[in-house]
């Protein structure tokens, strides 16, 4: 019983890169790599032509796109 309630209270409770490895994870990856990958995603957004992605075998990058945009919508109305 101790193990669910434990478990509950950290469901309840803000998630934080002390308390969240995959968060701290996250923030350790955008801190090396995120300022590189921003400047570059707003050079290919201005540049406006359609954008033809290479065909990899077992890898859908658009759909990978898509929901890479929906998760980062979904962390960044989280955030305090």
């Amino acid at each position: 019983m101790d193990g669910l309630c434990c478990e509950r209270y950290m469901e309840e409770e803000g998630m934080t890169i002390e308390n969240t490895p995959k968060l701290l994870s996250f923030m350790q990856m955008w801190m090396m790599s995120g300022g590189m990958v921003l400047s570059t995603m707003e050079s290919v957004a201005v540049d406006g032509r359609s954008i033809e992605l290479p065909a990899i075998p077992g890898r859908d990058f658009k759909g990978e796109l898509e929901k890479l945009s929906g998760l980062l919508n979904q962390i960044v109305s989280r955030i305090e």
